[in-house]
């Protein structure tokens, strides 16, 4: 049986790196079998990579180890995490960047890495991905236990994210990701917009910030009038604007973290 590891940075791939990450894993477990999540997330953003690794940890076999290291704070006091809950087992630091995946999975135990042991040696303050996040989840994939590599937490850091909210027929949520091909991901689910009687066809009031717009919720991206800004519900089954073959972020100069409200003005025809 493999023993998976996932990968998750924001070291980009122009240098050293990932490489190093790879082969500190595969020097203790050569057995191991490694899958990058991605190593482009923008620099020092943990609430991207935190869902990043919420949209991605599900699909992977059980037992599967996911490392991320997107540590600004690297270097300071913050803790490194060994997180195991319901499937799988998270490494990272106490950031928060573990908190939504983890959670969703239902955390059983959590532990702050403290055995040196299982670290490298000559351990740096500027490069915990190589000395502590490769090394951590090389040895859990070779069969050591959390136990012994760490000593129990009742606590850790849970990132802040704000849910989205029905209220007086509408439902106001935020832009939680924007893709590489300019899709503006929000926090608004299938199951809210069906709570309100939303169905593809129908053309919304929709509100990015304090600019309003009047889009259809289409089934498929192809279903978008060319140039238009539609709307969709993605395969995580969030409620998200794109254009066909466009990039909608451009088009509407959205940003992580802007407010959305959106209401049904008309019924599909």
């Amino acid at each position: 049986m493999k023993n998976f590891i996932t990968l998750l940075t924001d070291f980009g791939l122009d240098d050293h790196y990932v490489a190093v990450l790879k082969g500190v894993i595969y020097g203790i477990c050569p057995e191991a079998f490694v899958i990058d999540i991605t190593h482009n997330i923008p620099k020092f953003n943990v609430k991207m990579a935190s869902h990043i690794l919420y949209f991605a940890y599900k699909y992977f076999p059980k037992n599967t180890i996911h490392s991320v290291t997107v540590y600004p704070e690297v270097g300071t006091e913050t803790k490194a995490l060994i997180i195991k809950t319901r499937n799988y087992l998270f490494v990272g630091p106490d950031n928060g960047v573990l908190s939504i995946a983890a959670r969703d999975d239902h955390i059983e135990k959590v532990f702050e890495i403290v055995n040196k042991d299982f670290m490298l040696e000559n351990m740096s303050s500027t490069f915990h991905g190589r000395d502590i996040f490769a090394p951590v989840p090389a040895f859990l994939a070779c069969g050591v236990k959390p136990e012994e590599m760490g000593v129990p937490l009742d606590s850790h850091l849970i990132l802040s994210i704000e849910k989205s909210r029905v209220k007086d027929g509408s439902i106001r949520g935020e832009i939680i990701h924007i893709d590489g091909y300019g899709n503006v991901i929000t926090n608004i689910g299938r199951e809210q917009l069906e709570g309100l009687d939303i169905s593809a066809g129908d053309i919304l009031e929709v509100y990015v910030g304090v600019v309003k717009y009047e889009l259809r919720l289409v089934k498929t991206f192809s279903n978008i009038e060319k140039g238009e800004v539609g709307l969709v519900v993605d395969s995580e089954n969030l409620l998200e604007l794109c254009i066909f073959k466009g990039s909608a972020a451009k088009t509407i100069s959205a940003n992580l973290g802007d407010k959305i409200k959106i209401k049904k003005i008309s019924e599909s025809q």
